[in-house]
């Protein structure tokens, strides 16, 4: 029986797979600082959780994650890894065309770590672009505010926070031993104390006058700990029903993306306006 994961098929299993609504999976995650509570591959080993949860749903396959992306804004704590967003870019192009020179066309990024998304963005242009395969992307913690703590009102936080409710609870149903529970304690962002400027992350979100916009800014000027949120009201069941509902959806995100037909074949591609 072939196995649901690339990494675990032979080459001719691998061929056999690659079918015209197979689609590959890849998990995204990141190396980088989440509280003082957590482990640095939080985004990792959530992306992977997920990854396991989709096993068995006919034609789709999963490829090796990636455990470091685009998070150059925390390198001045300890033990992030971030790659350049051009190093990004190409390692993403050239994972695909790996695979799309071993017959697959179909690809969708798992992806845990929000400052992966340009880059994922750029590589998918170039790719559709180049090839004719359909690419798309699940946002991880956006699925997770958007189902658990809005639609299911699962968290007491009400949304989704860096290292908070939702990042803890996933952990602690994952791999619970690396939770570092005395260490847990709310923190938040800290906004410049002479702007009306109200920062609502580490990524640059600031809200003013009734709309988010954008500034930039040294990561030391927003978190001492890398905690934006309240991760003391996480539990492992929370962790679990979070993991479940992102899972579900995904399974029918990916059957409805096997279902749309490639915008056109590579060997008519001469042929193309």
């Amino acid at each position: 029986m072939t196995s649901f994961y690339i990494s675990e098929m032979t080459s001719e299993e691998c061929s056999r797979a690659a079918e015209e609504n197979s689609v590959v999976v890849i998990p995204m995650g990141s190396t980088e600082l989440e509280g003082n509570h957590l482990p640095l591959g939080v985004d990792t080993i959530v992306a992977d959780g997920i990854a396991r949860r989709l096993n068995g749903i006919p034609g789709v396959f999963i490829g090796p994650t990636l455990p470091i992306g685009y998070s150059k804004w925390f390198l001045p704590f300890s033990g992030t890894i971030s790659l350049e967003t051009e190093t990004l870019v190409r390692v993403l192009v050239e994972y695909v065309e790996s695979l799309f020179k071993a017959g697959f066309r179909r690809f969708v990024f798992l992806n845990a770590h929000r400052g992966n998304n340009p880059c994922i963005e750029s590589a998918a242009r170039l790719l559709t672009g180049r090839h004719g395969i359909r690419i798309g992307m699940l946002s991880i913690w956006k699925l997770a505010n958007d189902l658990c703590a809005i639609q299911d009102g699962l968290i007491e936080e009400g949304r989704f926070t860096h290292a908070g409710e939702i990042m803890t609870s996933t952990i602690m149903a994952l791999k619970p031993e690396a939770v570092v529970v005395e260490r847990m304690q709310a923190d938040h962002p800290k906004s410049l104390k002479e702007s009306a400027f109200k920062v609502q992350n580490s990524l640059g979100d600031i809200a003013f006058g009734g709309s988010v916009q954008t500034l930039y800014q040294d990561i030391r000027e927003i978190t001492d700990s890398g905690t934006m949120g309240d991760p003391t009201s996480a539990t492992v069941e929370k962790g679990e029903a979070i993991l479940a509902r992102i899972a579900e959806y995904a399974g029918d995100f990916l059957k409805e993306f096997q279902k749309i037909s490639l915008p056109w074949n590579p060997a008519e591609a001469a042929c193309l306006p």
